[in-house]
């Protein structure tokens, strides 16, 4: 399966040589959004939300443990 990543707010280059680019700094700061997941803390009884894409990112980098959140 190909892999694509649609950003509808960051236009096309349509004279660029390839179908793949890199994105700025300025337009990786642009890139918002993703899906929020309730969280709570060492089991305490506070909640709140979180990004999955931070969480599961801060998890691969071995920053935090826990599963990946699917």
């Amino acid at each position: 399966m190909k892999s694509i990543l649609v950003i509808a707010d960051i236009p096309h280059d349509p004279l660029a040589h390839s179908d793949e680019a890199t994105l700025t700094r300025a337009q990786m700061q642009r890139i918002v959004g993703g899906r929020s997941v309730l969280a709570t803390v060492n089991g305490g009884p506070s909640t709140t939300t979180v990004d999955d894409f931070g969480i599961n990112n801060a998890i691969w980098e071995g920053r935090i443990k826990g599963p990946m959140i699917n």
